[in-house]
């Protein structure tokens, strides 16, 4: 179930937001993450964060606007869904989403790609110095109204 963060979630988003970075960055020094784990705490309740709770959060989006500003899904849940699901909880409350992923990141750059993002551009990250893309996705909201409608 995809639910609102609630503030009884934050040390299972930390949790899940620790190791995602560190297995998915593996480019990018570990203690980067770790000097930036108190300063994320303090920030994620100030995004609009949604997590999948199966019975315990097993990943979560964090959203500023119609920016993504984290998608990570637990390790054992990855390549179930997870992040599919939550990336259509952010497509229904916005008509575009943006997000940056380090161009090393191809797991990542590959999803996006799949859930009909595009490159928009590359630049360099001014915190770690690495190339990163922004990508996009145009969401086209259809509403069709059937006979029961009228």
């Amino acid at each position: 179930m995809i639910r609102e963060y609630k503030p009884e979630d934050l040390n299972s988003v930390m949790t899940i937001w620790l190791q995602g970075n560190l297995q998915a960055h593996d480019f990018i020094d570990p203690e980067f993450f770790k000097q930036n784990y108190d300063l994320v705490k303090m920030l994620i309740p100030m995004s609009t964060l949604y997590v999948q709770d199966l019975g315990g959060i097993k990943g979560f989006i964090g959203l500023t606007e119609n920016y993504i500003s984290g998608l990570f899904v637990d390790q054992n849940y990855r390549h179930q869904g997870v992040g599919e699901a939550l990336v259509n909880k952010a497509k229904q409350r916005h008509n575009e989403l943006l997000v940056h992923v380090y161009k090393k990141n191809t797991a990542a750059i590959d999803f996006y790609l799949a859930q009909n993002f595009d490159i928009v551009s590359e630049s360099i990250n001014e915190e770690t110095n690495e190339p990163e893309l922004l990508m996009r996705c145009i969401v086209e909201h259809n509403v069709k109204i059937g006979k029961c409608a009228l």
